[in-house]
C-alpha cells in the first residue's frame, strides 16, 4: 500500500469509519491529523470515533492544515501500517517527527491511534497490496 495516494487515503478513511476499536477509543478526538512523507501528506479529519475525510495534499499544505503533523519516509510509514515497526519506537528513534503539535497532547489518544494503524493495515489488504 502507497499510502499516498488518493485511492489509499479513501480506504483508509473507510476502513477508520469502519473500525470499532478506533469508534470506541476515538470518540472524543477531533483533529486534523497529518501524515506527510516527501512533497505529499494525508489530512485526516477526525471526529467523534469516525473518518470525515482523508485529502492527498501537497506536503506544507497538510501541515498548515493539521492540528498535528508527524512527517517520516514512506518507507516508515509502511512499516508501521504494516506492523513491522511499532508508533513509540518510530517517534524515539527519530524516524517519525513532529511537524506541527504537541505529542504530549496526543498521549490521551494513544489507542485511537494505534487503531487508525490497524485500520490502515485493513484498507491495504483491500486494495489488494501489502
Amino acid at each position: 500500500m502507497n499510502p499516498f495516494e488518493q485511492e489509499s487515503a479513501d480506504a483508509w478513511c473507510k476502513a477508520i469509519g469502519e473500525s470499532e476499536t478506533f469508534q470506541r477509543e476515538g470518540c472524543n478526538w477531533k483533529t486534523h491529523l497529518g501524515l506527510v512523507s516527501g512533497a505529499k501528506g494525508i489530512l485526516l479529519d477526525l471526529e467523534g470515533g469516525s473518518c470525515r475525510s482523508a485529502k492527498l495534499l501537497p506536503a506544507e499544505e497538510t501541515i498548515r492544515q493539521a492540528d498535528t503533523a508527524f512527517r517520516s519516509s514512506e518507507e516508515t510509514w509502511r512499516a508501521l501500517i504494516e506492523g513491522r515497526e511499532s508508533v513509540v519506537s518510530a517517534v524515539m528513534g527519530g524516524k517519525v517527527q513532529v511537524s506541527k503539535g504537541d505529542l504530549f497532547a496526543l498521549a490521551e489518544y494513544a489507542s485511537a491511534a494505534r487503531s487508525l494503524l490497524e485500520a490502515a493495515r485493513k484498507a491495504s489488504g483491500s486494495l489488494g497490496r501489502a
